[in-house]
């Protein structure tokens, strides 16, 4: 329970710092644009330099490096060592220093892996055994995933369905507890609302159903291109030598500075933006290139190997790209009745599976950040249409991937699987 709680308190200050780091960056683009064109260097040094900066503290811990999530499974599975506890502040500081300068990284990663390190070092004060130890890990895991989307019962599952791949009595009642105090200490900081508000979606006709099942097989070969493209970028950026990995992360975050002066709400987590992409009446041509940009940047900016997650990217991509065939389909089909928010919201949880390949998780997690079940039947359909597809392509799952890059010790200076 305490720790649960420490991960609620945790978790909720991280989304709280990167709110207002996010308020700050909006404050600075519109102070940059506002003026001659010198001011428009300052946001992009400011990035380049927050960048580098978390970077750095990856150096000094390595295992701070990228989202975190493999790590805390490879640590559940015994083929790495247990993290240390400076950890928590190296993840906490390099991913605020990331994500608040714009790169398309999400906030869940970070609060997993803070989680998971504070289970396990209470864990380890209180003399518990091994297996102890990793049940605590797995649980305040989970909590932390609950406390960035604000998602307990997705959170709960994730570890079932994804870090554990168990479902053990032992490991249900701690990660229950472990949840939902963190939801309950998270609240006094972040308070209790959803993630997203869409109001009410209403249930899409059954007509609908067989355009979600070509939706979901879509999203399935493109969840197969997305992770062969972050692991492309991976080997691409460790490739290059003759420049520090400090010098490349400020490469690409100057390359966020730049996209953020023209269109900023295009960069950062994405929660903004997906929250404009679930409203509808997006022009497609809109839709089209927020899909195209952030399809590239969410794996660039995690080929920078600071700190941050990849979740919240690939939402804003699903979401983005079940909108656009929404709306696609409705102007050659209008009569079929498919609405652009449902199309979107399918889409999130339809490329989470394909990507993490965790269909549950998937549909839990969207179904808590947007308050709607009106698109459980869907949401379900297109999620196995997307594993069929995922499967015929012989795509692994992202974490499965990172893991073994964490095995070879070709990825990487420090193998640490990003």
């Amino acid at each position: 329970m305490s720790g649960g709680v420490l991960a609620g308190l945790v978790g909720g200050a991280f989304r709280r710092s990167l709110v207002l780091a996010d308020d700050y960056r909006d404050q600075l683009f519109a102070w940059a644009r506002l003026g001659s064109l010198w001011r428009w260097v300052v946001p992009v040094l400011v990035a380049v330099a927050a960048v580098a900066l978390a970077r750095l503290i990856v150096r000094r811990v390595p295992e701070s490096s990228g989202s975190g999530v493999q790590r805390v499974e490879a640590e559940l599975r015994t083929t790495v060592r247990p993290v240390r506890i400076a950890l928590l502040p190296a993840k906490f500081v390099g991913g605020l220093l990331s994500i608040g300068a714009g790169m398309a990284l999400g906030r869940e990663g970070p609060t997993v892996q803070m989680g998971a390190s504070l289970g396990a070092e209470l864990a380890r004060r209180a003399r518990l055994s091994p297996p102890e130890v990793r049940v605590l890990t797995a649980a305040t895991a989970g909590a932390g995933l609950a406390v960035a989307f604000s998602a307990p019962v997705g959170g709960a599952l994730f570890v079932f369905e994804e870090v554990a791949h168990a479902f053990r009595v032992r490991l249900v009642l701690t990660t229950v507890a472990a949840v939902a105090a963190a939801i309950a200490a998270s609240s006094l900081v972040i308070g209790t609302r959803p993630v997203f508000s869409v109001g009410r979606v209403p249930m899409e006709p059954l007509r609908t159903l067989p355009a979600y099942v070509v939706l979901g097989l879509l999203l399935g070969a493109a969840g197969v291109a997305y992770n062969r493209l972050t692991i492309l970028l991976l080997n691409g950026v460790e490739g290059l030598r003759g420049l520090a990995p400090e010098a490349k992360a400020a490469l690409i975050g100057g390359v966020v500075g730049l996209i953020g002066i023209g269109a900023p709400e295009l960069i950062g987590g994405g929660e903004s933006l997906g929250q404009d992409v679930l409203a509808g009446g997006n022009a497609l041509g809109y839709l089209g290139i927020v899909l195209v940009i952030r399809w590239f940047l969410g794996p660039l900016c995690y080929s920078a190997g600071t700190p941050g997650g990849l979740f919240a990217p690939l939402l804003l991509v699903g979401a983005a790209a079940g909108s656009l065939f929404a709306g696609s389909l409705h102007a050659v089909l209008p009569s079929l009745g498919m609405a652009s928010t449902a199309g979107a919201i399918v889409g999130m949880s339809t490329f989470f599976t394909a990507v993490v390949r965790a269909p549950l998780t998937g549909v839990v997690l969207i179904v808590e950040m947007t308050a709607t079940t009106s698109l459980i039947v869907p949401m379900l359909l297109a999620a196995m249409a997307a594993l069929i597809s995922t499967t015929l392509l012989n795509g692994p799952p992202i974490y499965d991937t990172l893991r073994q890059r964490m095995r070879d010790p070709a990825a990487g200076p420090h193998g640490t699987g990003r």
